[in-house]
């Protein structure tokens, strides 16, 4: 990397760490995980210690501020940045390694991970060092290197701040089988290497997941919508899913990714349609054939599917899913005389195809979030940029304009999404309902004026009442803002200062910290006392009157669960908050009187 680039590197690292230093709030995930790191664990509800142990070092430095919980963000971005241009100079050449630095300069996505301190930070860039070090153990091949270790060792790591790091192994496969000359790596002692040091990477999500009833893959079977019937489509999240990919991307740029990797894939598929054709009737090696083949494939996959959905037979299922790999082993022998070819683009699509095939499958039947597919970028950035590079030297299709409009819409996008109220301040109208930026402003005055009803009706009382939210965020958000006022009304060790309402099954780690519906063992116990029965031990909210915060729009009455534990309610309040005159958030206060433990449970 020439002084240069590496010295506007830095200047953009510092332009970020004054970005984030400028009291910028922060978003409910980040003050959640901030939550998380004032309680270190082996595990958490749905990810590792990565996050926490982070943003534990930063606020070690710099304080309980948003700049302590932030401060690695830039850094890792900085890092990956780096880890990103030694790959594609590696794979290519030092033109393609400065391209791609501007592209990721200049799309949302990087820029977003690079500000916010979120799982995305850290996995992308374990992500990236993983993918590096594999480059490495590859050219050592068939020789054993340690690089296959230190690969494992990154990506154990990264496992531990989000648990797509793991999906790397797939791709490692996917790679090595497509691929006949490192095919042998697949026995190689640096890939069994490689997979042995990740390991202990594994257990610590499996002890704390054992013991404390498997919410884990509960949540990610969940959120995937694993749960559901694989045949129930839901085109709305699909159609979602691909507009969340062109925002966060950039139109342009997601759409220059997204060709590279067809055309790298493309003609295997070609390769495969013309064996498949070959395979299925004895057609002439041509055009035709491989369509026939193709529409024969599809109907009989089509008629199987029909026929279980029908008969409700999983047989009809697995015989659809025999025939599926039937199609795969297919699918590599059609080209195996050719894997040669094309092999750094072929390095760079096995990283990202297994990731947003998934994903896309997942976004077929499930709602998703746009960050999901982050780790795929990686390689697809390196792979885009070369594509149109070969372009543009070559002047074919206009893409220098094309280019140019990519850089340049990304670029604005990415000022506007640091800012969106630039807009605001020019006189475009862009609501807060659809600005993702808006979940970070405001909640310093929520935690204002909740600190201010809670003190009017403590006064008013002569009763101390503690606090519910609506969501992990809510509370979040609360518990940060609030801190100086909540050092004191912490109930008792290892409880939050803000709460989630009660729920029989774990939705969050709030479940797994101090709740208002556990009870204490009494020193004497009561005969024939029943579980979660006040007789059982003593609950030391009992009685008492809570304050109820949402910022729910449309909860106009309590969470179910807490018009059923509380003997009463009432509504109290509203806060509405504006900025330039635009609606910015709604939040409705309840006071809860009378908590009563355990009837949630009767």
């Amino acid at each position: 990397m020439n002084f240069r680039l590496f010295a506007s590197l830095i200047v953009l690292t510092v332009l970020r760490l004054v970005y984030i230093y400028n009291n910028v709030g922060l978003m409910p995930d980040e003050a959640y995980y901030h939550e998380w790191s004032q309680r270190l664990d082996w595990w958490y509800f749905s990810k590792g210690p990565g996050i926490a142990l982070i943003i534990r070092a930063g606020t070690a430095i710099f304080g309980h501020t948003e700049f302590g919980i932030r401060f690695f963000a830039p850094l890792f971005g900085l890092g990956t940045t780096l880890l990103v241009h030694w790959l594609a100079k590696r794979i290519y050449d030092g033109r393609v390694a400065f391209w791609t630095v501007v592209v990721m300069c200049v799309s949302p996505i990087f820029n977003a991970g690079a500000l916010l301190m979120t799982i995305d930070a850290p996995s992308i860039f374990f992500w990236a060092a993983s993918l590096c070090t594999l480059w490495l153990a590859l050219e050592k091949s068939p020789a054993f290197s340690w690089w296959w270790v230190l690969t494992g060792l990154l990506t154990g790591v990264g496992f531990l701040c989000k648990m797509t790091n793991a999906a790397i192994f797939a791709s490692v496969a996917l790679l090595l089988i497509m691929t006949p000359r490192y095919r042998g790596e697949l026995i190689g002692r640096g890939f069994w290497a490689m997979l042995l040091v990740f390991i202990p990477f594994v257990v610590p999500a499996a002890l704390w997941n054992q013991s404390h009833g498997w919410p884990t893959t509960t949540h990610l079977a969940a959120r995937g919508g694993l749960d559901a019937a694989w045949w129930n489509f839901d085109l709305r999240a699909f159609i979602e899913f691909v507009g969340y990919q062109f925002g966060v991307h950039s139109p342009l740029i997601f759409f220059a990714m997204m060709m590279a990797l067809v055309a790298t894939v493309a003609p295997s598929f070609g390769r495969w349609f013309v064996a498949l054709g070959r395979s299925l009737a004895k057609f002439p090696a041509s055009l035709r054939s491989a369509w026939i083949g193709w529409a024969v494939l599809a109907m009989m996959l089509l008629g199987l599917w029909m026929a279980g959905n029908f008969f409700e037979r999983r047989g009809f299922y697995l015989a659809g899913k025999i025939l599926a790999v039937v199609v795969a082993v297919t699918f590599i022998g059609a080209h195996k005389d050719a894997a040669n070819i094309h092999w750094k683009s072929r390095f760079l699509a096995a990283f990202a195809l297994p990731l947003l095939l998934s994903y896309t499958w997942i976004a077929l039947h499930h709602k998703t979030q746009p960050n999901w597919t982050a780790p795929a970028v990686v390689s697809l950035v390196i792979l885009g940029t070369s594509y149109c590079l070969d372009r543009v030297l070559r002047d074919l299709w206009g893409a220098r304009k094309f280019t140019v409009a990519a850089f340049a819409l990304g670029a604005v996008i990415s000022i506007v999404m640091a800012n969106t109220d630039a807009l605001r301040i020019i006189g475009i109208p862009l609501p807060y309902k659809r600005d993702p930026g808006a979940r970070m402003v405001g909640w310093r005055e929520v935690a204002k004026d909740v600190a201010a009803f809670r003190e009017t009706i403590e006064r008013e009382s002569g009763q101390k009442v503690f606090l519910i939210a609506n969501s992990y965020g809510t509370a979040a958000e609360l518990c940060f803002y609030l801190a100086k006022e909540n050092q004191a009304r912490i109930e008792a060790p290892g409880h939050p200062a803000v709460y989630v309402a009660e729920s029989p099954v774990a939705e969050n780690q709030f479940h797994f910290w101090g709740r208002y519906d556990e009870f204490e063992e009494r020193k004497t116990p009561v005969v024939n006392a029943q579980a979660d029965s006040a007789e059982y031990g003593i609950s030391r909210f009992a009685g008492r009157t809570a304050i109820y915060v949402t910022d729910r729009e449309i909860e106009t009455i309590p969470l179910d669960p807490l018009h059923r534990t509380f003997a009463k309610w009432e509504w109290k309040t509203v806060f509405n908050y504006e900025k330039f005159g635009l609606p910015l958030r709604k939040v409705n206060v309840f006071l809860l009187y009378r908590y009563q433990p355990g009837k949630l449970l009767d």
